[in-house]
C-alpha cells in the first residue's frame, strides 16, 4: 500500500525530536489507513502558538478566508493552497497527555484523506436553503455561520468513523475527552443566547462538533455518549433532549458523500433545531 509523501516546512525553533515524532504519527497512521490517491501532504511545524496564530491570520488575510482559522484547535488541516495541509504547534501540542496529541495527529490525518482538496472548503448554498434560514430569521452572515459549524461537525464525523473503523477508536476517544470541558462561562453563554432566537441556534449548532465526533466512536467505546451528554449539562433539560435527538438524525442521515452529508446536516439543523 502506497503513502503519501510528507513535505515538511519549519518555522521558528521547533524541536527536532519532536518532529520527528510527528513525522512517524503520521506516517505510520497513512500505513494503516486507505489514502487511495493522496500523494503528497503538506506539513507545517511551528514552535510558539504565538508563530501559529500570526502565521494562520497572514494565511487568511492572504487569501481571502472568511471562516475561523482554528487557533484554539491542537492541530489543524486544510486545502488552501490546493493541497492538504497540516498544521502543527509543539507549544500546543506538548502542553497536553501523549495519547491527545498523537489523536489529533491522527485526526487531521483523516481529514487530509477526505478532506483533501479545495473543493471540501466550498459550499453553495441553494435558494431554498436561503429561503428556509430566512424563515429562522437567520440574515446571510449568521447562515453562514450556522453552516461553518454543521459542515466541520460532519467533517469531524466522517473523521471518527474512518479512524475507529482501522483501529483508531481509543485514540480519538481520549482527542474527543479532551475537548469535553465545561465551565461557568458555557452557562453565562446559553443564558444570553437563548434569549434570541438566531443566537440560540448558532449556539446549539456549535455543539454538534464534539457531539457528532463522538458518535462513532461511541460504538467503541460506549461510555462517550454518557459523557458527551453530560457535556450538555449547562443546557435545559428540553434543549438538552432536543439537541441529541437531532444529533442521533444527522449522524443516521450520513453517507459516504460529504457535499451531501452537509446538506442533509443543514437541512435538519434548520428544520429540527
Amino acid at each position: 500500500m502506497t503513502t503519501p509523501r510528507l513535505e515538511v516546512s519549519i518555522h521558528g525553533d521547533v524541536p527536532p525530536i519532536w518532529r520527528a515524532n510527528v513525522e512517524e504519527t503520521l506516517s505510520a497512521c497513512y500505513r494503516r489507513l486507505p489514502c487511495p490517491g493522496l500523494v503528497l501532504v503538506q506539513v507545517c511545524l511551528l514552535d510558539t502558538v504565538a508563530r501559529l496564530r500570526d502565521f494562520l491570520a497572514a494565511e487568511q488575510t492572504a487569501l481571502g478566508i472568511i471562516s475561523p482559522v482554528g487557533v484554539e484547535f491542537l492541530a489543524t488541516h486544510d486545502a488552501w493552497h490546493g493541497v492538504p495541509r497540516i498544521t502543527a504547534c509543539a507549544e500546543r501540542l506538548n502542553s497536553v497527555p501523549a495519547d491527545v496529541a498523537e489523536g489529533a495527529l491522527c485526526h487531521e490525518a483523516g481529514h487530509t484523506i477526505l478532506h483533501g482538496s479545495a473543493e471540501h472548503y466550498r459550499f453553495r448554498l441553494s435558494r431554498e436553503t436561503v429561503e428556509r434560514g430566512a424563515k429562522r430569521g437567520l440574515d446571510a452572515h449568521a447562515l453562514q455561520q450556522v453552516l461553518y459549524y454543521v459542515a466541520i461537525a460532519v467533517k469531524d464525523y466522517e473523521v471518527a468513523r474512518l479512524l475507529a473503523a482501522h483501529g483508531y477508536a481509543e485514540g480519538q476517544a481520549a482527542l474527543a475527552r479532551h475537548q469535553m470541558v465545561i465551565d461557568e462561562n458555557d452557562r453565562r453563554a446559553w443564558e444570553l443566547a437563548s434569549a434570541y432566537s438566531v443566537v440560540r441556534l448558532i449556539c446549539l449548532t456549535a455543539q454538534l462538533k464534539l457531539l457528532l465526533f463522538v458518535q462513532p466512536l461511541a460504538e467503541h467505546v460506549p461510555a462517550l455518549a454518557g459523557e458527551a451528554q453530560a457535556m450538555l449539562s449547562f443546557l435545559p433539560i428540553a434543549e438538552r433532549e432536543r439537541l441529541w435527538r437531532v444529533t442521533g438524525e444527522i449522524g443516521a442521515a450520513l453517507g459516504d458523500d460529504s457535499k451531501r452529508n452537509i446538506g442533509a446536516a443543514l437541512e435538519l439543523v434548520l428544520d429540527r433545531l
